[in-house]
């Protein structure tokens, strides 16, 4: 795991070595493990915890559980609770988007010269883009989710889920599960829970292969950009 991401770290220009980087832990599986990966990588790291209050006492519990587990690491940790029902009333969309727009404008005010690592991971990719492809989505949309976007970074991207959970339990990493990840009024849920397993069933396999793919269609679409820029910028010279 840790040569994988040191290897894409280094592919994708996510980080300079050493670099310091805020991580964004919510307390799951995927975002403690990054932060152990980062650790291991010898990146000094800061902690950024988003409270969503959407879920009461277990928000308020996953706060207290990311912060005591970063005293344990001597980490720096700091949070931020946001109120998703007023950015709700006052913009609309749903719970997700705006939790989800509140969560990147402070990641975007974080450290103007330290990036913040997300952990998603090639799962994650995978599923959305059926998400975007149920949707309707174009060229931009193929890649599904970027190594990179702003300031904000992906060290994950080429990890599966099974990787990071053998991961979490080599290392005894603790972790807490989000009781709304089991909620089928999600779609990103349902596909998880329903479509995926279904495909791995008419084609075992079918999610590694889809992610490959996926990588590919983000290749794709970068050289395509760098294509166009490239003409773009000739053309202007003239």
């Amino acid at each position: 795991m840790l040569d994988k991401v040191r290897r894409a770290i280094r592919r994708e220009g996510l980080l300079l070595p050493e670099q310091s980087v805020f991580v964004a832990v919510s307390g799951g599986v995927d975002s403690m493990v990054l932060l152990h990966v980062l650790h291991a990588l010898r990146h000094p790291v800061s902690v950024a915890h988003v409270d969503h209050g959407l879920r009461g006492a277990e928000s308020s519990a996953d706060a207290a559980f990311v912060q005591e587990h970063c005293s344990d690491l001597g980490v720096p940790f700091q949070v931020r609770k946001v109120d998703v029902a007023a950015s709700i009333r006052d913009r609309g969309g749903s719970a997700q988007m705006a939790a989800r727009d509140l969560r990147y404008a402070w990641f975007n005010e974080l450290g103007i010269d330290h990036p913040v690592a997300l952990a998603h991971h090639a799962d994650d990719a995978v599923e959305t883009l059926f998400i975007n492809l149920l949707r309707g989505t174009g060229s931009k949309g193929w890649g599904a989710i970027p190594w990179k976007s702003g300031k904000c970074i992906r060290p994950l991207l080429g990890v599966h889920r099974d990787e990071i959970l053998r991961y979490a339990q080599d290392h005894s990493i603790p972790f807490r599960e989000d009781s709304s990840n089991a909620s089928p009024k999600y779609l990103r849920n349902r596909i998880r829970q329903e479509l995926i397993p279904l495909l791995e069933q008419l084609r075992p396999g079918s999610s590694r292969t889809m992610a490959r793919s996926i990588r590919m269609l983000r290749e794709l679409e970068t050289s395509g950009e760098q294509r166009l820029e490239s003409l773009l910028s000739g053309s202007s010279s003239q």
